[in-house]
């Protein structure tokens, strides 16, 4: 990987990213640090039970022991699966910036940004500056087969070991990030149209979305990605220039936490 990155830059196509402490990694280490806490909370619990049960010998406090052996359990499960999700999420984001790397040094990318607008906020996977535009990718890391409409409220997931599920559609989901940013970049006079894109970062997973709409899916499935870096350079009908780039590159430093 650093390789590539060296070869990028040599040859002028390294976009320019702009890294910080993001939201994923935040609930990783709150995740582990819970996981960790939990951990020594319980075995005190239960060394605790232990010790007044072998001074006293009650039923009652065995009944206790085994209820808070049953109820670590429980809860380490439920830790264990929500730290799989989001580290899964991280790679997801990580392999979108790898990808969105190779486009031209002319190229800003902003990952996780958080826009609020009156009430309101997104948190925005990856945005894209450059002079073909402004982009909100929306990066999913989903396994399995991904099926259903751009237009249906939610899409089905089937695994082959879990079956099948239902998730939020992120094209409707980036549409309002992509509302959201261009609300922000008007209140700063800057009236520039948002391009909003989803990409599915897993090679693995297929994708049968139907997608009548203007918001465009890309795939890492049988080496698609490139699809995506060509859509956002060769983009037409927005031109910003350089000033304008560095204007908006300006706003989004501001609100990068």
């Amino acid at each position: 990987m650093i390789t590539l990155l060296i070869n990028l830059f040599l040859n002028g196509r390294m976009a320019k990213i702009y890294q910080h402490e993001r939201q994923l990694e935040r609930d990783i280490k709150n995740l582990t640090m819970r996981r960790y806490l939990h951990r020594i909370v319980s075995v005190i619990g239960v060394l605790l039970v232990v010790f007044i049960q072998w001074h006293w010998d009650q039923v009652i406090w065995t009944i206790i022991s085994a209820a808070l052996v049953a109820l670590y359990i429980c809860r380490q499960s439920m830790l264990k699966n929500q730290l799989g999700k989001v580290t899964a999420g991280l790679a997801g984001e990580d392999k979108a910036l790898y990808l969105l790397s190779e486009l031209p040094n002319t190229y800003s990318v902003f990952p996780d940004v958080r826009v609020v607008i009156g009430n309101k906020e997104s948190q925005l996977d990856t945005i894209v500056v450059g002079p073909s535009g402004v982009f909100v990718v929306e990066v999913k890391n989903l396994s399995g087969v991904i099926e259903g409409d751009a237009t249906d409220q939610r899409l089905r997931q089937t695994k082959h070991r879990s079956g099948e599920t239902t998730f939020y559609n992120p094209v409707k989901q980036v549409t309002t990030h992509a509302y959201r940013l261009h609300e922000f970049l008007r209140l700063n006079q800057l009236d520039i149209w948002v391009q909003g894109t989803v990409y599915f970062a897993n090679e693995s997973t297929q994708i049968n979305v139907e997608n009548s709409t203007n918001t465009p899916i890309f795939s890492a499935y049988t080496n698609e990605s490139k699809r995506l870096l060509y859509y956002i350079e060769e983009r037409q009908g927005i031109e910003l220039s350089r000033r304008e780039q560095k204007r908006i590159e300006k706003l989004l430093q501001s609100i990068l936490v």
